[in-house]
């Protein structure tokens, strides 16, 4: 039987910093969080190729995350037991929450949200990470042809019971939020603007679709799998002591600083110059 292998495709201020935490306090050393070998944040996404490369270092890998994850590349032989998982946010929720990140974290206090939210890789920002497109459908077709976990932002305890129950048994889901942004005052502003709430739908009508999807068919055929009993695992998970395992998330840091980046570095200077040139995209922000 072949060893199962967690694929989280992160889409950023979805919660998705708490489900790789969660990740490495479950698995340890045995989790990496991955980017492409060629560069963080050029073409093409994580490949299989890079995944075989990460595995001569891990050969017990359980886990693996990042922000160059998308779901639409084929990362396994057939017959690879890969367990694609990912976070769904509300859209207009999310574009205004990340451009308010863009203000707080990024340090773009002069952005104008105007021409921030009409850049090609801000809106459909789900839909791209998953399906490499902003057509809902070819989204779908992802999530229904690999089998994909999808959870909510706005039913997190939830989602986490739902996967360990139903894809991840050995995963430790108590948990402390993590990157939990300070302030909201700017999304809650954008939010209030009839003008530009009107530019994120706009934006983002692919999104939107995708998640109308899965909230009214997806997320619905997930709990009905689950039983009546969801109600009273997620009461029983919430009263669990909530933190994660530090040893565990100490063990895959070092790993990864000691191991897998030196690795990483080589391997770029040793390849500089036959790497891809092409822009960005799907940026995370």
């Amino acid at each position: 039987m072949a060893r199962s292998l967690v694929v989280f495709v992160h889409i950023n201020k979805t919660a998705g910093t708490t489900i790789r935490f969660i990740l490495r306090s479950t698995y340890g050393s045995r989790h990496c969080d991955v980017e492409p070998w060629h560069g963080a944040w050029s073409d093409p996404p994580f490949s299989a190729d890079d995944l075989r490369r990460v595995m001569t270092t891990y050969p017990r890998l359980a886990s693996i995350a990042g922000h160059r994850i998308f779901g639409y590349p084929d990362l396994g032989e057939p017959g690879a037991d890969l367990r694609y998982l990912t976070i769904l946010r509300e859209p207009i929720a999310l574009c205004a929450s990340r451009f308010q990140y863009q203000h707080d974290y990024r340090g773009k206090r002069g952005l104008v949200f105007e021409e921030w939210v009409q850049r090609d890789w801000v809106g459909n920002a789900q839909t791209q990470r998953i399906a490499g497109s902003s057509n809902p459908e070819d989204a779908i077709a992802v999530i229904e042809r690999k089998e994909m976990f999808v959870g909510l932002t706005e039913r997190f305890d939830e989602s986490i019971v739902m996967l360990k129950a139903l894809r991840v048994p050995d995963l430790d889901i108590r948990y402390s939020p993590v990157n939990v942004a300070k302030s909201s005052s700017i999304a809650k502003d954008v939010l209030a603007d009839p003008a530009k709430r009107q530019m994120i739908v706009e934006a983002n009508e692919g999104d939107i679709a995708l998640y109308r999807h899965v909230s009214d068919e997806i997320y619905p055929r997930l709990q009905r799998e689950f039983g009546p009993s969801l109600e009273a695992a997620v009461a029983d998970a919430a009263a669990a002591a909530n933190a994660f395992n530090r040893t565990k998330l100490a063990a895959c840091w070092l790993k990864e600083r000691i191991v897998h980046e030196p690795l990483l570095r080589i391997y770029r200077a040793r390849h500089r110059g036959t790497m891809p040139t092409t822009a960005p995209s799907g940026r995370s922000t």
